[in-house]
């Protein structure tokens, strides 16, 4: 049964590395941990158009091009959540980025080692897991 759907979005810098967030005591899921962007899918609304919002909402960014990356079923106790994770650059400075972070306590990018460090939710480790395994096999100069 579909418990509910949300959306994350990986974006990334011009070098593969991806911007994440931390998650601060405020939040209801995964505080005190690096996530991706994202949220809830509201009644009505498509999930391109949910990451959108999310990203305008969360951290003051109007993104034009996002790219599907991949649909995740996450089972839950009540249910399987869907999460649809969308792709899209970043070309922004950190220091613009970080004075219009609306969620969060902290935003930093990280390079596919540097991720393997990172507390974060088991879902996020896959995501970003296999995102960086896809990116390798396009881009395997990054990671020389």
């Amino acid at each position: 049964m579909i418990i509910g759907q949300g959306v994350g979005i990986i974006l990334i810098s011009e070098n593969g590395s991806v911007l994440l967030q931390h998650r601060d005591k405020r939040n209801r899921w995964n505080q005190d941990s690096w996530s991706e962007f994202g949220g809830q899918v509201e009644e009505g609304e498509r999930p391109e158009e949910t990451a959108k919002r999310e990203l305008k909402e969360e951290l003051g960014i109007k993104v034009e091009s996002l790219k599907f990356f991949k649909k995740y079923n996450l089972e839950r106790e009540r249910g399987t959540y869907v999460q649809f994770v969308f792709t899209a650059s970043i070309d922004k400075p950190i220091q613009i980025l970080r004075e219009q972070q609306k969620e969060g306590d902290d935003l930093a990018f990280f390079s596919a080692e540097e991720v393997k460090n990172l507390k974060m939710a088991e879902y996020t480790k896959k995501i970003l897991k296999d995102y960086f395994n896809i990116l390798k096999s396009e881009m395997p100069n990054i990671f020389q």
